[in-house]
């Protein structure tokens, strides 16, 4: 169909204006995602490199090794021939396909008992002290250790040869030093300080954990923070159990190695999954973990090298999977999607190099990165983002106090007015009803201005034309020799007989030969948008119950008839016109005929119809008068006006009210539930359902800043086209029954308005 072809033309022209206007963000990102990620693993791996290589020998350390490497066990047995020689600048490194080291070292004479402790990257070894073993750890029967750490009681005495047979057909490297046999408390205490970090990082963990239920329990970004909590306390069990490795022989069985590789795996899965979580098209990238975990959970138990070798390759290539597709969605994603999102990206690159850096590690024999450091690297990150996505989170939230206390505040002064408005209908006498006016509205500005945060007293006087000149009826301030003449001669011959200034208002009542003037000055906070809305709402009705003084009226009619005037006023306010709300309660009225309803509902919804944009009053003006597309977050606060019209109107008792409050709240529903809140086919309200397709017609025929306005012939086949989608299939074809009437109603409407 060419004109719904138009519409989609249309809306991808328009897609494509609102990206090329940030075409210069994603080079941006990328660069900033590249540069986080460099700057993160470089600290990594001088850190790691510094403490492999550039500090220099503990005391008592073992550095000077002769040392042989071999293919097989034999061949380093028995008496060799020659041996290479290690130095302090020079240290052991891993032959290419060798698997087998003997490293001996002729230890110094001791004048006291002292221990030999040994730390391997979970090497099997073997120890023999002139020829005799002392120590076997898994040497000949498997692959690597569970545990790092060999302590081995050395006697005093004389020069001693020591042996070490290592295997290391994986990652490799030897520490070794001399240590007093009762060590001091400080050498106790630094050696266990990892069990008091890693125990604070889990306790961390499950604090923010309690601490994202406390602050987002209702919010939406409750699972970003508990992922966040959950990675920072497995960063402490996986730094935990590193940390048993590294300091007690105990954990020597291989499963131990396995599972301390397991417990890696898994948290690199929610680093990532953390990460990805941040930008929710992106999450569903992480679900190929599920089977790598399964794999990587089971081949390790086969407790042979390439079985590890195996696993790695597996988590390697779900690694740079996960990163391509997930970086192509962060590309699009935007600051109010996912803040920082430059860095966030930088953090998932971070990830990945740490990852293909141990893998290369693992293949070539190198000593991999610390635990230490992978397990408190991405426990830093997290906890960086958990302070990010809070402040975000509070943020938001005043934002959203903000807005509800602007709710309230609007309700409350419609609330009070159409109580003002009321009573003044009823009042009986000239003079009463100018008095409880000067009082009643300076009492609903100053209560404004409370809420607001400020503290004013308001002054007014009213004054009555009498034979001539004016009377003062009432003065409350004092108002000082107020000019009711001028005010008068000013305002006479206005069309609209109300003078706003910057701290001040003046309202000219006039019927027939009653003129009468109330004055309202002192107003220190400035009329501010929300106070000349007050004030102009307050006049048109009050110029009501003015001309129908000495008249009871019926309460309820004067409240639809307040709303209905508000309503028009936000309309116009925002470079629209009145006629918009008349065309839609006009087209509203013949659908409603059309679908066969009574006069007296078709009336109803028609009247309640006026009001469905009334929530507008709480939308931003610099949101409601962009003349370019919305962004995300304007966006979010353009769909608050349903929610915001719906209290407002749900306030006030009737069947009016009710009627108005379901159509503000739901006509931006699509039939097929893409609309505001979801809601699909009879879900929605039938006057909503009814009131939005007069609501859509009339926005495709007027002019817009990003549009010019729709033919007659191209609405209807829109309409057309949106049923069963955007429309309810009975109401379009009601409309379609009598478009051609339909439009002719539209356009007397607008000539009677331009006339």
């Amino acid at each position: 169909m060419p004109e719904k072809q138009a519409v989609q033309d249309y809306k991808k022209e328009k897609k494509r204006v609102s990206l090329s206007k940030k075409s210069q963000k994603p080079n941006k990102r990328t660069r900033t995602a590249i540069i986080t990620a460099a700057i993160l693993f470089l600290v990594t791996f001088l850190i790691q490199f510094a403490a492999d290589t550039l500090l220099p020998a503990r005391s008592g350390e073992l550095t000077g090794w002769r040392f042989a490497w071999g293919d097989s066990a034999e061949e380093i047995e028995g008496d060799l021939a020659a041996y290479s020689q290690a130095t302090e600048q020079n240290r052991i490194s891993k032959e290419f396909g060798a698997d087998y080291a003997r490293l001996q070292y002729t230890l110094p004479s001791l004048e006291q008992d002292a221990r030999l402790v040994i730390k391997t990257a979970h090497n099997p070894l073997k120890v023999e002290i002139d020829g005799e073993q002392v120590l076997i750890n898994g040497y000949g029967e498997f692959s690597f250790t569970g545990n790092s750490y060999q302590s081995i009681p050395l006697k005093a005495g004389d020069e001693k040869t020591l042996d070490i047979y290592l295997c290391a057909p994986l990652a490799f490297s030897i520490e070794a030093y001399i240590e007093p046999a009762e060590i001091s408390a400080w050498e106790s205490f630094s050696r266990y300080i990892g069990f008091g970090i890693s125990a604070a990082v889990i306790l961390l963990g499950v604090g923010l954990f309690a601490l994202s239920i406390f602050l987002a329990a209702k919010s939406e970004h409750i699972r970003r923070l508990l992922m966040l909590a959950t990675t920072v306390f497995f960063g402490g069990i996986t730094a935990l159990l590193y940390t048993y490795t590294q300091t007690t022989s105990l954990l020597s069985s291989p499963y131990w190695f396995a599972a301390l590789l397991l417990s890696e795996l898994i948290l690199m899965m929610l680093a990532y999954t953390t990460i990805l979580t941040c930008y929710n098209k992106a999450l569903k990238n992480a679900a190929v973990w599920i089977p790598v975990l399964i794999v990587c959970a089971v081949i390790p138990l086969f407790l042979t090298a390439w079985a590890i070798r195996i696993a790695v390759v597996v988590v390697t290539a779900a690694q740079l999977f996960i990163a391509i597709k997930a970086n192509a969605a962060f590309s699009s994603a935007t600051s109010s999607d996912v803040p920082y999102v430059g860095t966030m990206r930088g953090m998932l690159f971070y990830a990945v190099l740490i990852g293909i850096y141990n893998t290369c590690c693992l293949f070539l024999g190198l000593h991999f990165l610390s635990g230490y450091l992978f397990s408190f690297s991405i426990t830093l990150l997290c906890m960086a983002m958990f302070v990010v996505y809070c402040r975000q989170m509070i943020y938001l939230s005043l934002k959203k106090y903000e807005r509800i206390k602007q709710m309230y505040t609007d309700s409350a002064w419609i609330e009070d007015i159409t109580g003002l408005i009321a009573k003044m209908f009823l009042q009986k006498e000239e003079k009463t009803f100018l008095i409880e006016v000067s009082r009643g509205l300076s009492d609903i500005i100053e209560k404004n201005s409370e809420i607001n945060d400020e503290d004013i007293d308001v002054y007014t006087c009213a004054g009555i034309l009498e034979d001539g000149g004016f009377t003062e009826i009432y003065n409350d301030g004092p108002v000082e020799k107020c000019d009711y003449l001028s005010i008068y001669n000013h305002l006479n011959d206005q069309p609209l007989k109300l003078l706003i200034g910057n701290t001040s208002a003046d309202m000219l009542f006039q019927i027939d030969e009653h003129n009468a003037i109330v004055h309202f000055e002192n107003i220190l906070c400035g009329v501010t948008s929300g106070i000349e809305n007050i004030i102009k709402t307050a006049y048109l009705n009050l110029f009501s119950a003015y001309q129908n003084l000495n008249l009871k009226n019926d309460v309820s009619d004067i409240q639809e008839e307040l709303f209905i005037n508000l309503a028009t006023i936000i309309e116009q306010k925002y470079k629209s016109t009145k006629s918009h709300l008349i065309i839609v309660s006009a087209l509203s009225y013949e659908l409603c005929m059309e679908l066969g309803m009574s006069e007296e509902k078709a009336k109803l919804i028609s009247l309640a119809a006026m009001t469905h944009d009334i929530g507008k009053i709480a939308v931003p003006e610099s949101v409601m008068e962009k003349d370019g597309p919305l962004d995300k977050a304007e966006f979010d606060q353009m769909k608050q006006h349903t929610e915001v019209g719906f209290n407002i109107l749900s306030l006030q008792k009737g069947k009016f009210f009710e009627t108005a409050a379901v159509i503000a709240r739901q006509h931006h529903e699509n039939f097929d539930g893409s609309g505001y809140m979801g809601l699909k086919g009879r879900e929605i309200a039938p006057e909503a359902r009814l009131v939005r397709v007069a609501d859509v017609v009339d926005a495709l025929m007027s002019k817009r800043s990003y549009k010019d306005p729709w033919t007659a012939e191209r609405v209807k086949q829109y309409i057309e086209g949106g049923k069963d989608t955007l429309f309810d299939p009975a109401v379009a074809d009601a409309f379609l029954g009598c478009a051609d009437e339909l439009f002719a109603l539209r356009e007397r409407i607008l000539e009677d308005e331009n006339q």
